[in-house]
């Protein structure tokens, strides 16, 4: 997997989007949960279930980093912090083969991959994200910066009916044999509506 340089334009801006949904949310930590579920309903109206797993863990991390940089994550908002709380959007871009997840935030800081040694707490939302991600990358915008992830998403394997077991056959009776007086009675009577 390949990081990209901050200032790098993500590969799928020249692409055309199948799908796009988009979440405006708040900087507050009950954005990480709120993010996870409008990840769940938009992989699930898409028929993209599949991924919705490694898609969920990777908004978590994403969005749990812009909120610690521009909002408030472990504590309820005073009511003067609510008027100054800066945004959050969560993007999904849903491309021929993938899904991208863009989070938006105010901050100019730039993510940063690090190695945290075992006692550390935090520091590995990153090292996850690329884990999962097939790519990832960051980009500055005028206002902020934007950090995506790319999630691959399998083609469906087609399903096939179930088969009878031979011991279910013997028990199966025949079809009754059509009554011909009876199809023709009712033809007649279609024919007179």
């Amino acid at each position: 997997m390949i990081q990209h340089s901050d200032d790098e334009e993500p590969f799928y801006f020249s692409q055309r989007a199948r799908f796009i949904d988009q979440l405006n949310l708040a900087a507050v930590g009950t954005a990480v949960s709120v993010s996870r579920h409008f990840i769940r309903l938009t992989l699930s109206k898409w028929h993209a279930r599949s991924i919705e797993g490694d898609a969920a863990l990777v908004v978590s991390e994403l969005v749990t980093n812009a909120v610690k940089v521009t909002g408030v994550l472990d504590r309820q908002p005073t009511w003067v912090e609510l008027e100054t709380l800066s945004l959050v959007t969560v993007r999904l871009v849903g491309l021929d083969a993938s899904v991208v997840i863009e989070v938006w935030d105010t901050s100019q800081q730039m993510p940063t991959l690090q190695k945290p040694d075992d006692d550390t707490e935090g520091g590995r939302g990153l090292l996850l994200v690329e884990e999962t991600a097939k790519d990832w990358g960051s980009y500055r915008t005028p206002l902020g910066k934007l950090v995506w992830a790319e999630i691959p998403v399998p083609e469906a394997a087609p399903m096939t009916l179930p088969q009878r077991r031979k011991s279910e056959r013997s028990n199966v009776k025949p079809a009754a044999r059509a009554d011909p007086w009876l199809l023709r009675s009712l033809l007649v009577g279609l024919q007179t509506i």
